[in-house]
């Protein structure tokens, strides 16, 4: 039996040859056996068990065929937790973590009702229920998988927000239900920019999480055209947009809702990110 340095050394050369990111043999060697760099200084040259050598095989396989290794290892970090992934939900991005701390940053914890639409595994949804005692969090999809995915994350890290099932406002509007805060991260890419896709995302994350009509705009549309149905008086709006869709969502909200001041927040990257507004009286 080879020791868990030496598989390790193989494991990168081989993704290396293959054109592929050799931290992920890294990555790999982690998640699965706990082998972080201090563990391996310390048990690197004890001989990896044949059963861990061939689900390791397996799982590096799998990566150098393009699959995602958050797939490959059914979970994936975001914020402060892991979520369990799979092909059903679209993998989380950091871009995402960073709507999540801006919600926080900008909401208190007052007995706010919030929706997460579109909520996939249900980390942003979940998250902000985990930092809230006070607010009540709904995680929405129109995905029955992904909205089991989203149940089992909350199930496993003790959270307990209320799940629907549904379009869009369509599971709000059926029960009356009326918000002060709506959280969306919407399929919101353009069929035009699937030559910027990776071909991994392409090939296993689930396309209707990924693209949208209208230039990517058309859920987001869609939302903002009927948000007297859902939002309250003076609600406010949160959503992850694309990095060419902030001034054209802007334009429409001033032509749909004018008055409102919209406002879009650039991530860390430089690239628009996150539209913000509050819908005022005046619509109501």
């Amino acid at each position: 039996m080879k020791p868990y340095k030496d598989i390790l050394k193989e494991a990168k050369a081989s993704l290396s040859i293959s054109g592929k990111e050799s931290r992920l043999a890294s990555i790999l060697m982690e998640e699965m056996f706990g082998m972080n760099l201090t563990q391996l200084m310390l048990h690197g040259e004890e001989p990896m068990p044949e059963a861990d050598l061939h689900a390791f095989e397996q799982a590096l396989k799998r990566v150098m065929n393009n699959e995602p290794y958050q797939y490959v290892l059914g979970s994936a970090y975001f914020y402060d937790a892991y979520f369990k992934v799979t092909p059903d939900t679209l993998i989380p991005r950091p871009e995402t973590e960073e709507l999540v701390d801006y919600i926080l940053k900008h909401e208190d914890d007052n007995g706010s009702v919030v929706a997460d639409i579109g909520t996939g595994s249900g980390v942003i949804g979940l998250t902000l229920q985990k930092h809230w005692q006070e607010n009540q969090v709904f995680l929405s999809d129109i995905s029955y998988e992904a909205l089991e995915v989203a149940k089992l994350n909350g199930k496993e890290q003790g959270i307990e927000p209320t799940y629907l099932h549904g379009d869009l406002f369509e599971p709000f509007i059926e029960r009356g239900i009326k918000l002060d805060i709506l959280v969306s991260n919407p399929p919101y890419i353009s069929q035009e920019e699937r030559h910027l896709m990776s071909p991994s995302v392409l090939k296993y994350e689930p396309m209707t999480a990924l693209f949208a009509e209208d230039q990517g705009l058309y859920l987001y549309k869609a939302m903002i055209s009927n948000l007297p149905s859902v939002l309250k008086s003076n609600g406010r709006v949160y959503f992850e947009i694309g990095f060419s869709q902030g001034q054209p969502l802007l334009r429409f909200i001033e032509k749909t809702w004018p008055n409102t001041d919209a406002k879009v927040i650039k991530d860390i990257n430089g690239n628009d990110r996150i539209l913000h507004f509050t819908w005022g009286e005046q619509h109501d």
